[in-house]
């Protein structure tokens, strides 16, 4: 479930406009909060067009969290047509609110508290950056409730995954998060207030991958991540990658159509995994599809590798030797995707290859570290 808060955290479009790639920055900054009303106005028809498909597949949500999403939604419209910023960052993070009990009703993996803690961490962010410092307080009351109910799974899962970076520490990292705020919201700092939100949210993605992460030492005996040297050997849905440590079952590419054009995640094939980068949301020319999470258990489809994205999870790209391969046709000039230098290496990615189709980098923060950008050939450099 490691996509279940991603298209609302892509609504980070209607208050401030993201590193490229991604809503979740790769290190926490203050958010400059610029508005952009061309991007928001996109970002939510997808996510009206997904909220819809996603009700009509399944009736029976609970019925006060559909109609809170359903207002959020509302608002968010209204604020956008005013180009009121405040409500529209209020409205876009009330749909993340109601996320956490939608997702509960999938039995996920990660308690709830961990989800609802995401979109608590942005709204004391929010509440600090219009100086209601009440609500700020109240944030951090309900951030420490969830946490301290949410801790104990957070110990028993931390020792049993070193496929994910970051988790030994996550903990303390947490609470130290907590302690920042409520020192800054006492002095009333919002400068530092932002800043933890900002450092909040990307420890509570930690936190996600944690929960989707298979266990250490898992050797699959059959199915996904097991050992292959036939299609036959693995199960429906599945084909036996060669390429990938020897011959191991991964997803069939024909329902996954990674580095394929794409508007909404229902785009990209049936797989569970697949979801689509976003042109407005993402800045990902045409959409891209992809699959997340990925490791070495959890395989990326033949001809796709499992590469690092920074404070994302790790994600199944279109790999590829040369920028040729990366071309879509037909071709446009606003759909430039290279051959781009990823790090795959444990726990950053899992992939058979460390190329891969992306957009050519501008800045070293489109690159995952230690890499850097060159910025004449767009490619990323050791």
């Amino acid at each position: 479930m490691a996509t279940r808060t991603a298209s609302c955290r892509r609504i980070c479009a209607m208050s401030s406009v993201p590193a490229r790639g991604s809503c979740r920055r790769r290190s926490a900054a203050y958010p400059d909060r610029v508005p952009d009303w061309q991007r928001a106005t996109q970002v939510s028809a997808i996510l009206k067009s997904v909220w819809a498909r996603s009700k009509t597949a399944t009736t029976d949500l609970p019925a006060a969290q559909v109609k809170q999403l359903d207002d959020a939604i509302v608002a968010l419209d209204a604020a956008i047509a005013s180009t009121t910023q405040k409500d529209a960052a209020y409205a876009a993070n009330a749909v993340g609110l109601a996320v956490p009990a939608l997702f509960q009703h999938f039995n996920p993996d990660a308690p709830q508290e961990i989800v609802r803690l995401d979109a608590v961490f942005r709204q004391v962010g929010l509440d600090a950056h219009f100086g209601d410092w009440a609500a700020a307080r109240a944030d951090l009351t309900s951030m420490t409730t969830d946490w301290n109910a949410a801790k104990s799974a957070v110990s028993s899962r931390v020792p049993t995954c070193h496929r994910v970076g970051g988790t030994a520490t996550v903990a303390g990292d947490i609470e130290s998060s907590f302690a920042n705020l409520g020192t800054s919201i006492t002095a009333s700092d919002t400068i530092t207030s932002e800043v933890e939100s900002e450092n909040g949210a990307l420890e509570i993605d930690t936190l996600e991958l944690l929960f989707d992460c298979p266990p250490d030492n898992t050797t699959p005996q059959h199915g996904l991540g097991a050992a292959c040297q036939a299609s036959s050997q693995c199960d429906p849905g599945e084909v036996c990658d060669l390429m990938n440590g020897g011959g191991k079952c991964a997803p069939d590419p024909a329902n996954a159509a990674i580095g394929t054009r794409c508007t909404t995640t229902i785009d990209c094939g049936t797989d569970p995994r697949a979801a689509c980068q976003t042109e407005p949301g993402d800045g990902y020319p045409g959409g891209y599809c992809f699959m997340e999470p990925c490791d070495d258990v959890q395989t990326c489809p033949p001809g796709a590798t499992c590469v690092a994205l920074g404070g994302e999870s790790p994600g199944c790209f279109k790999s590829c030797t040369t920028d040729a391969e990366c071309v879509r046709q037909p071709a446009s000039g606003t759909e430039h995707y290279v051959c781009q230098l990823f790090s795959t290496a444990p726990p950053g990615g899992f992939g058979p290859t460390n190329m891969a189709c992306s957009f050519p980098c501008a800045r070293d923060a489109d690159c995952h570290l230690p890499l850097t950008c060159d910025v004449p050939s767009g490619k990323c450099k050791p």
